[in-house]
């Protein structure tokens, strides 16, 4: 697999670290949960639907990398969203990424946009069935309904393309699934204004799944551990092919020193202000297609932050053999 192909496996890894936790816990714990109702959008709820599908295309390509594990060719995060990457592990089984072409035999053409939305944002398929956690709803929860609308209707207008994906889970996520309660938490509602402002900053970053590989994880769930977000992670899964560096502003591990005018050019050019080559699967050639304003807006997010003095070493290359 390709370096530039490995942000899908590396999240796969993350969940993995923890999943056999995760399930024992819903399994042993309460069941039930219920469905998440569908949520109550459309065109005439969200208001100027003037670029919705523009706006859509802005956020699957450029914020949330949504090809990184949807495409076709995981090599192209800019092809044809019709999905089939693996990923396979005891835990799961194979589950591969769905294909997310409005083809109506294979991918989403059967869909509504609020079913889409309800994927994206708590993890249940059209049927109410659970995903597999290794889509990213924990942070995509809180999408705000206009671009989850927008998302939605940007996948609606694509070319449909035939690709049949097949999912073998195992039995063990199978018998998990019997006692996982559904995520239940919609965030959404209306974000910050768009402007290059901290608030804007925090909901842009979160959607685009940032703080996924930057917030060190543990205990036995492997969860975020949300007092230190963007901290870095020194001890990420195996799988991942870097370690995610501090993003918080402390000055002699993390950011702190970086200019806004730093943090710009390293997103545009992939060279950090040291000189460092950004790995390659830090997805930073779709992000530096966000605009000036969008990439300000994170920049002054994470300088709230808290500083975490984390020292974040870079990982050692692989052996050889």
């Amino acid at each position: 697999m390709s370096s530039r192909s490995r942000l899908g496996s590396t999240r796969f890894a993350r969940v993995l670290a923890g999943m056999t936790a995760s399930l024992l816990a819903a399994a042993v714990g309460a069941c039930g949960g219920g469905h998440v109702a569908l949520p109550q959008l459309s065109t005439s709820t969200v208001g100027d639907t003037a670029g919705l599908v523009q706006r859509g295309e802005y956020v699957v390509r450029n914020v949330s990398v949504c090809g990184h594990c949807h495409a076709a060719d995981p090599r192209d995060p800019d092809g044809p969203l019709s999905g089939g990457l693996a990923f396979s592990n005891w835990r799961l089984g194979t589950i591969r990424a769905a294909n997310l072409t409005p083809d109506a035999g294979t991918g989403l053409g059967s869909w509504s946009e609020a079913e889409i939305v309800r994927a994206i944002r708590n993890g249940e398929d059209n049927d109410g069935d659970l995903l597999a956690p290794i889509m990213p709803y924990e942070w995509l929860s809180a999408m705000g309904d206009r671009d989850a609308l927008a998302v939605a209707a940007y996948l609606k207008s694509l070319r449909p393309v035939v690709r049949p994906v097949r999912n073998r889970p195992n039995l063990v996520f199978g018998a998990a699934k019997l006692f996982m309660l559904h995520p239940a938490r919609t965030e959404g509602g209306t974000p910050p204004p768009r402007a290059p402002t901290a608030e804007y900053g925090r909901y842009l970053s979160t959607v685009a799944l940032c703080a996924d590989c930057h917030t060190p994880r543990g205990g036995l769930q492997q969860a975020p551990d949300r007092d230190r977000l963007y901290a870095g992670d020194a001890s990420p899964p195996s799988a991942f092919p870097a370690n995610p560096s501090n993003l918080t502003p402390d000055p002699e591990t993390g950011i702190g020193r970086w200019s806004e005018a730093d943090f710009l050019r390293t997103l545009r050019t992939g060279v950090n202000p040291r000189g460092d080559s950004l790995h390659a699967f830090m997805p930073w050639r779709e992000y530096r297609r966000m605009t000036d304003d969008d990439l300000r807006a994170i920049y002054r997010y994470l300088r709230t932050l808290p500083p975490i003095q984390n020292e974040v070493p870079k990982k050692a290359a692989a052996p050889r053999g």
